[in-house]
């Protein structure tokens, strides 16, 4: 089993990008055929997108009957390759958005199908209809390599942060950001030797270029308002304060970037 793989997120079985696992396959199957989505109709427009054989009713001895296109298509869901989901999903929309009088049919699909998406920690979102990837490679070799530097502590602070991201039961999004900068701090501070109440990231942005690590200054500053982000008076550092709202998509956001600008000071500070 490789490091990403024990940490539970950034392999192919957690951010789901070229396969999905048993659970959200599971999920997306029950959603459709517990919603009643999947009538005769339906299932004979999907199974002719995928170019299979249908079953029809009124010309039976036309087609090959095995049983009937709701079970077929159940069958199909359920032994099919991971992007042929992917592919029912998106005909399904389309189906639901040519037949319906109202977008809000189609949307409410969509809003349905991303919640599963997301709390199975897919790669994808269905935009307007159409999946779209939310993280791509690069994204995830970045975070692999934040969590596997020379210091105990920036090891730390991001593999926590990981953890708390990916926990598919109960996600924690609040201290999965707040880990991501103290990783970025943590990382600043070694770099600048920065200890006790000055080791904070704010001060220590400030003191790098003494150190010999020059960025550039909207670099500085975009970190530096980052780190205002969680530190300012409705923050997340703070711990008495009540942030457990923090969406997905930041705590996802702050992983990517601050994992980059991990790997963009440790290769500075190798140089030095």
């Amino acid at each position: 089993m490789t490091f990403s793989e024990r940490l539970g997120i950034v392999s192919a079985r957690e951010i789901q990008l070229e396969s999905i696992d048993d659970a959200l396959r599971n999920r997306i199957v029950n959603y459709l055929m517990g919603e009643k989505m999947i009538n005769e109709d339906v299932s004979s427009f999907i199974l002719d997108k995928l170019g299979i054989q249908v079953y029809h009713p009124k010309y039976s001895d036309q087609f090959f009957d095995i049983t009937q296109n709701a079970d077929s298509l159940k069958s199909v869901l359920n032994s099919c390759e991971w992007n042929v989901i992917y592919d029912v999903l998106e005909f399904l929309y389309a189906y639901i958005d040519d037949m319906s009088n109202s977008c809000d049919i189609s949307k409410l699909f969509e809003w349905k199908v991303n919640a599963i998406l997301e709390e199975e920690k897919s790669g994808y979102r269905m935009i307007n209809g159409e999946l779209a990837s939310i993280v791509d490679g690069e994204e995830i070799q970045s975070i692999v390599e934040s969590t596997n530097t020379s210091f105990n502590a920036v090891n730390t602070h991001m593999k926590k942060a990981l953890r708390l991201y990916s926990d598919r039961e109960k996600p924690d999004y609040e201290n999965s950001i707040k880990e991501s900068i103290s990783a970025v701090e943590a990382m600043c501070c070694i770099i600048t030797d920065l200890t006790g109440k000055k080791a904070t990231l704010g001060e220590a942005l400030k003191k790098l270029e003494d150190s010999g690590v020059h960025i550039h200054t909207a670099m500085k500053s975009a970190f530096g308002k980052l780190y205002g982000y969680t530190s300012d008076g409705t923050n997340i550092r703070h711990g008495g304060i009540d942030f457990s709202h923090a969406p997905a998509e930041d705590a996802k956001y702050m992983l990517v970037s601050c994992s980059a600008f991990i790997n963009y000071l440790k290769e500075k500070y190798a140089k030095i």
